[in-house]
């Protein structure tokens, strides 16, 4: 056989062996895991496992804690063994679907229910792990049990025979509303001692017994925690925390609708705003009987109270209360009442005996009356207020709304007692209304004579106003011309200096003006006589003067021939006056 036939023999058989483990990868091999899916792996083969552990790591025989996600995987199934299964999808909700509905009816105390699509929370419970020795229903990671940690909205990729994974709603806190938190692990943070304002039976407070009760937790430990969750969605291990939705603001407890006034005081306090126009549409009420508006009417209507008058009447009255709680109050209230069901009967317990004990104080007729009723109603709330404060409830007002006043079995004597009682206050009124009409007509009278004084006086003050008015015009006048008579002398006065003044500024000038004209003339002479001096002579000076006056222009010589006056002198002329002036300044004696 020849090298090249070798080859190729050698080729194909390589070519068949590929061909067959290609057709063996793709068709016995092949695993496609889709988009929503997830796939668990077996190992039949490697290092087998410790005692109690049933999830195998990489390189171990047993279920594989790894698993894989969408895509294509070949997987030997001689060694291995393959599962599909879904992704753990934890749902965030659907807003658009999310509808909060108070009840109309029944306790108004417990939280609103909800409809929709809301968020969930995944507890996670490991499958595998070491074995917890611990007394908790939660164990930490690693060990075998429910695990603290929770599995918030999202998509996972979790192998179900490793964990398990039980979805439950999230922790919803709406508006109106706070979570008061009860954790469930750690110790207890002890107890302690607390006493209660109670009533005597004369209605006067005084100490109550002191009662231990549990402390509130601090984190770590077990109990109701102090910081409350605000409104909003909380994705909590339910069990880790107990979350207990509380109402916040102020709730009625009465059998009776309060007025439109109170009504409107009330809204203006109260925390719950939220669906305020819902709940008004959804309460359909008489008219008579007003609109409770955002605030709630507690399931257990408080029964009339009734209880024996001071002088021997049984009264009965129904009350309303409007009672609150602060937020920051809400984990005592827990701690130490209970649940808001428990929370009410302790107020309408408060109320019955607190409206007992302060109207055994009161006749039948002050609770007629309506200054009476007032003040029951004023001292049944004060009293409320400091009993209920020490529990951490606000008491806004304890507002009695009817009482009735009868004989015991007989309700005859309570028409002709309220009877009586307005017959009586018609005729003291009637008595008031005829006294103010006395006093009206006296103050009538006195009106007018007072009109009549006002008159004569207003007669009396027109008459000394004219007077004085006389008096005041004669003497401006007589001032006036005292001024005018002033005023002419003083400018007389100012004349006369004026015309001295000018006389002296004459006399003055004329003075100067001579002494001007006899320097100017003096000076004038006494510059000729310097002048004269100068020269030498007087005649001297004449020539120089001629000379200076002399204007050759207007001369004129004509020459007529020797020996004549009339020479032609145009240059003679001038040299005969230098001659002239030679002599002039020569000194006497000289020839």
């Amino acid at each position: 056989m020849s090298l090249g036939r070798l080859i190729a023999v050698v080729a194909g058989f390589l070519t068949m062996i590929v061909g067959a483990w290609v057709l063996f990868l793709w068709f016995f091999c092949r695993v496609t895991v889709g988009p929503n899916e997830a796939l668990v792996v077996i190992a039949k083969s490697g290092k087998p496992l410790e005692p109690g552990q049933t999830i195998a790591e990489a390189g171990e025989q047993g279920i594989q804690r790894l698993t894989y996600g969408p895509g294509r995987y070949f997987f030997n199934p001689i060694s291995y063994e393959t599962q599909k299964c879904e992704l753990i999808t934890i749902s965030a909700g659907d807003p658009s679907t999310w509808v909060e509905f108070y009840s109309t009816g029944g306790s108004d105390l417990a939280a609103p229910t909800f409809q929709g699509q809301w968020p969930e929370v995944g507890v996670v419970t490991s499958l595998a792990g070491k074995q917890w020795t611990g007394t908790s229903e939660i164990v930490d990671k690693g060990y075998q049990g429910k695990q603290r940690e929770v599995l918030t909205p999202g998509t996972y990729r979790i192998n179900p025979r490793a964990y398990k994974i039980d979805k439950v709603p999230a922790v919803i806190v709406p508006v109106g509303f706070v979570g008061v938190v009860t954790s469930q692990l750690g110790e207890m943070p002890g107890t302690e001692e607390i006493s209660h304002t109670t009533l005597d039976a004369a209605g006067n407070p005084q100490a109550g017994r002191p009662t231990k009760v549990q402390k509130l937790a601090q984190p770590g430990q077990r109990g109701v925690l102090q910081n409350v969750l605000p409104p909003g969605i909380y994705y909590l291990n339910p069990y880790v925390h107990k979350v207990t939705t509380v109402q916040v603001g102020y709730n009625l407890i009465g059998s009776q609708l309060i007025s439109q006034q109170m009504q409107q005081m009330l809204q203006n306090v109260s925390v719950r705003a939220k669906n305020a126009v819902q709940q008004q549409q959804q309460m359909q009420i008489d008219e008579d009987r007003g609109q409770a508006g955002n605030l709630s009417m507690v399931d257990g209507r408080m029964q009339t109270i009734e209880f024996p008058s001071k002088d021997g009447f049984t009264v009965d009255v129904e009350v309303t209360v409007v009672w609150g709680r602060q937020p920051t109050h809400a984990p005592e209230l827990i701690n130490r009442v209970g649940e808001s069901e428990k929370i009410r009967d302790l107020i309408v317990a408060l109320v019955r005996s607190i409206c007992r004990n302060v109207g055994s104080e009161y006749i039948s007729t002050d609770f007629i009356e309506g200054l009476k009723r007032e003040q029951y109603q004023r001292e049944v709330t004060e009293t409320l207020k400091k009993v209920c404060a020490e529990r951490k409830l606000e008491i806004l007002i304890a507002l009695i709304n009817n009482i009735e006043v009868h004989a015991r079995g007989s309700n005859s004597e309570t028409a002709d007692l309220k009877e009586t009682i307005q017959r009586g206050f018609i005729a003291n009124e009637q008595d008031l209304t005829r006294q103010k009409q006395r006093e009206t007509a006296v103050v009538k009278a006195d009106l007018q004579t007072a009109e009549a004084s006002i008159a004569i006086a207003r007669e009396q003050i027109t008459a000394d106003t004219r007077k004085r008015v006389a008096e005041t015009q004669a003497l401006a006048r007589k001032k006036s011309e005292e001024i005018d008579a002033a005023r002419d002398l003083d400018v007389a006065q100012i004349e006369r200096e004026i015309a001295e003044i000018e006389a002296e500024t004459a006399r003055v000038l004329g003075r100067a003006e001579a002494d001007v004209q006899r320097l100017k003339y003096q000076a004038e002479a006494d510059g000729r006589r310097m002048l004269v001096e100068a020269f030498g002579s007087g005649t001297a000076y004449n020539l120089y003067t001629f000379a200076q006056n002399f204007k050759p222009d207007s001369i004129r010589l004509i020459f007529a021939g020797e020996g004549t006056f009339w020479t032609d002198m145009n240059k003679a002329q001038d040299l005969g006056a230098m001659e002239l002036l030679r002599e002039g300044a020569a000194p006497p004696g000289r020839p």
